[in-house]
């Protein structure tokens, strides 16, 4: 088992972010992060999620291969990368704004990742982070392959936590 943790949280109706939050994840293990993967909840209610025959799909299978974020995960990880869609997510944000009634998170890693790294979709996830007293870790690179650049950022975070712990003693 590696000594950083990594937790992976994420909100996608369709299954887009969710496969940016895996590769991330998988650059996280491939750095030898332990990782937690989460899905955050909708907020839309049953009708509306029920209109949209692919969001309900998508939904009933990532109800079954997911788990919601505990309060301890956050409290556990070093890192935490948070996949938001590129149309930017009340859901995410939200989630990050509520990090700092769980405990401290100053001196954790908030990585941030959305497809395109959409500068809208980002700026409101870099600013709840930082308000939780999270270190904010943007991902600054974007190619034409979206999953390469998560798993490369997945890899860089967890180093990075790594480099921060081992320097400091703690993170």
């Amino acid at each position: 088992m590696g000594d950083i943790n990594a937790l992976v949280v994420f909100y996608s109706r369709y299954g887009t972010t969710e496969k940016l939050a895996l590769a991330a994840g998988l650059g996280a293990i491939q750095a030898d992060a332990n990782i937690r993967l989460r899905r955050i909840a909708d907020r839309a209610d049953a009708p509306t999620i029920a209109a949209d025959v692919q969001w309900k799909k998508t939904l009933d299978r990532m109800n079954r291969d997911y788990v919601a974020p505990r309060p301890a995960d956050p409290v556990w990880a070093d890192v935490i990368i948070l996949a938001t869609p590129a149309e930017s997510s009340s859901e995410v944000e939200s989630y990050v704004a509520s990090l700092s009634s769980l405990g401290s998170m100053n001196g954790k890693l908030a990585a941030p990742l959305a497809p395109g790294n959409r500068e809208s979709a980002l700026k409101p996830i870099y600013s709840a982070a930082a308000c939780c007293g999270l270190v904010v870790t943007p991902c600054g690179q974007s190619s034409d392959d979206p999953i390469a650049t998560a798993t490369s950022f997945g890899q860089h975070v967890t180093e990075m936590a790594r480099a921060l712990k081992k320097g400091s003693g703690v993170i």
